[in-house]
Order: structure tokens, then C-alpha cells, then sequence
């Protein structure tokens, strides 16, 4: 016999991904956050270098001040991932790159003189003849910065999966589907912890410190949790409406003739078949089949079944005939039954499965 369709996504999906992003979020941080503000607390205490000592110490841990010449620009890379240099001579004639951003690059002309500032041996301080000092990418300020935007951005959106993974096996557990309970349960988290990601990276790159930007990245997540709380209870309370007003909007019609329409019965019941893509709807009930004629096997829906809802059909897959498609939620005991069907249909399956519903008219239908 073919098996009962399950479809749908995994819970191993979203699981394996959610795992890999939460593990990078708290590994990256927890690798480079330290040494980096390590560094940040050293550059800050570093005193001015005594009369060139650090030329000649390479463990000297101080500040060395030097006039060097701007001899050339330099870019590497290509596209997004472009690198803006300059080259620096000195008067001892020894040459060295820094790297600084597009804009700060463009500050400097070829042979203008400057003030440069050294640390460990980078270049962490480059000042025009103008005054102006400008931060290189070596400098050690900014370095909490990469690794607590992987933090905000890769920890929730890790965790919303993992989130997700786990409710899709407590419904496959319960034989529901997220159609029927509302996607709600998943997508808010997820949207929330993405919105709230890019949020957050904002505020870590505008904030001046570490602490600082862990402040920011706290009041965006408490922003964010009442934002997601509220776009949640906004969706399940419309839940109800919705399908009441879609069901208005689609009527009831009672076969009063036998046809044949393309549909996809989905559900843990021994009539939801992957060989069966086509309904015959007539006065006496409804009956799965193969055939788009009606003539081959059919399998009757049970009188048992019971009518819940309808929901729109944005996540049915592909169905050969269906072009508007709608799902209709049913319950065969504790068990969930959902039917897809084009929009046009569906108040035929509706009138030929539950005659008495309230709308109900009897009518000839379409291609009997």
C-alpha cells in the first residue's frame, strides 16, 4: 500500500541549522572577545614610547610616535570585499601599510606628510597635516565589535530554530500540522530574533565600548520580546475571524451530481494515499481516487469526519489542476485530516462532506 503523505519540513532542518548558528554565536565571542578587549584595556594604559625604545624592543608595550610621508595607495580584493591601504614612508626609509576604510583613504593625498601612532608594531593612529586623527582597522577600540555582532545576530536566530524544530516534532508527535494550529508559534519567533539581530548590530556598531554595547544589545532585546509578544497575540486572536470570514466568503454548495475535481487528502488515515490526487464528490459523499475520470479505485472519506476550519492554502505544495488553492481542516477522531483543493471546489467538498453547515445550498457542480 503507498504510504500516508507526511511532507513538510523536518524537524532535523531547522534543528542542525539552529545548532550551528547558536554554536558559532557563542563559540566566536567566547574565542575572540577576551584577547580583544584584552587589547582594547592595554592600548588605553599604553604610555608614549621613551626615545625610540620600542624601535629597537619588539616586546616594548608603549606608543610610539613618528613623522612618516604618504607614498602611495593601495587596493585590494574586489567588489564588497575591497581593502583601502596606505603606504607610509618613513625617514629612516623604511616603508609600512596600514589599512583604513574607502573614506578615511580618500582624506590623504600622495606625499602629504602625517603623524603616525604605533602599537606592538601597527599602526593604530594615522593624523593628516590638517589635525584630524583617524583610527586604522588594526586599532584595538572597535575589537569587541566583530565578535559581538556574530553574537547578537547568529545566538537568537539559532535559538528561534532550535525553537522551531522542536515544535514541528511535538506536532508531527501529536499528528497536527502547523497550517491547522497557526505558523504563528514559529514564524514570530524567528522574524523577532532576525529583526532583532540586525537591530542589536546597530547598536553594537554605534556604541562607543564594550559595555556600552551590551546595554544597547539588552534594551533592543527587551524591545524586541514585548514586539514579538504583541505580533503573536495580534495573529491568534485574528486566527478565529479570519477563518470565519474566509468560510463566509467561500460558501457552501450541496452536490446534487456526481464530479470528479483534483485535490490532496494529507493526514495519519488510511484514505490519505500518495496515489490518490482527485476527489469524487456526489450527493452521497466524497470518496478518494486515482483516477481523473472516477473510474478507477476510490476510498471513501468516513462519515466520522468532522468539519474545523479553513485556512488559506499559501504553503500547499504544487497540485496538478490547482491553481487558488485552500485547506480544509477536519478531525477523523483525534486525528487531523486536512484536504487541499482549488478555491472553486473547495464549497463542493464543503456541501458534499457537510451538507448541514449553515450557507449550505444544493447546486450542480461544475464538470458533472
Amino acid at each position: 500500500m503507498p504510504m500516508y503523505r507526511k511532507g513538510g519540513i523536518s524537524p532535523w532542518q531547522p534543528a542542525l541549522l539552529g545548532l550551528l548558528l547558536t554554536g558559532l554565536g557563542v563559540a566566536v565571542p567566547a574565542v575572540m572577545l577576551p584577547p580583544a578587549l584584552a587589547d582594547g584595556r592595554a592600548y588605553a594604559a599604553a604610555a608614549p614610547c621613551p626615545g625610540g625604545t620600542a624601535a629597537v624592543d619588539p616586546a616594548a608595550d608603549c606608543l610610539l610616535t613618528r613623522q612618516a610621508a604618504v607614498t602611495g595607495k593601495d587596493v585590494t580584493g574586489r567588489g564588497d570585499n575591497k581593502k583601502y591601504f596606505l603606504v607610509l614612508g618613513f625617514p629612516d626609509g623604511t616603508r609600512q601599510r596600514a589599512q583604513l576604510g574607502k573614506n578615511s583613504q580618500q582624506k590623504f593625498e600622495t606625499g602629504e606628510p602625517v603623524t603616525v601612532v604605533s602599537w606592538r608594531h601597527e599602526i593604530r593612529e594615522i593624523t593628516t597635516r590638517d589635525g584630524e586623527r583617524l583610527t586604522t582597522r588594526a586599532h584595538p577600540a572597535g575589537g569587541y565589535i566583530a565578535p559581538m555582532m556574530v553574537a547578537v545576530l547568529a545566538t537568537p536566530v539559532g535559538g528561534s530554530l532550535l525553537w522551531m524544530a522542536h515544535w514541528l516534532r511535538r506536532l508531527r508527535r501529536t499528528g497536527r500540522s502547523p497550517a491547522s494550529v497557526g505558523r504563528r508559534h514559529t514564524s514570530v519567533p524567528f522574524v523577532t530574533a532576525v529583526l532583532y539581530g540586525f537591530a542589536a548590530m546597530i547598536a553594537v556598531a554605534l556604541s562607543p565600548s564594550a559595555p556600552a554595547a551590551a546595554a544597547g544589545a539588552g534594551g533592543v532585546a527587551v524591545g524586541a520580546v514585548l514586539l514579538g509578544a504583541l505580533a503573536w497575540r495580534r495573529q491568534r486572536n485574528k486566527a478565529g475571524p479570519k477563518a470565519a470570514g474566509l468560510l463566509a466568503a467561500t460558501g457552501v454548495r450541496v452536490p446534487v451530481a456526481e464530479t470528479v475535481i483534483p485535490a490532496r487528502v494529507s493526514g495519519e488515515v488510511p484514505y490519505s494515499r500518495t496515489d490518490c490526487d482527485h476527489l469524487v464528490l456526489s450527493p452521497a459523499g466524497v470518496a478518494v481516487t486515482s483516477d481523473g475520470r472516477g473510474r478507477g479505485l476510490r476510498i471513501p472519506l468516513p462519515g466520522s469526519l468532522a468539519f474545523v476550519r479553513l485556512h488559506r492554502g499559501d504553503a500547499v505544495g504544487r497540485i496538478d489542476g490547482v491553481a487558488r488553492p485552500l485547506l480544509v481542516e477536519c478531525r477523523d477522531g483525534d486525528r487531523e485530516v486536512l484536504i487541499a483543493a482549488d478555491r472553486g471546489h473547495v464549497p463542493w467538498i464543503l456541501g458534499a462532506l457537510w451538507p448541514r453547515l449553515p450557507g449550505a445550498a444544493p447546486a450542480v457542480p461544475p464538470g458533472s
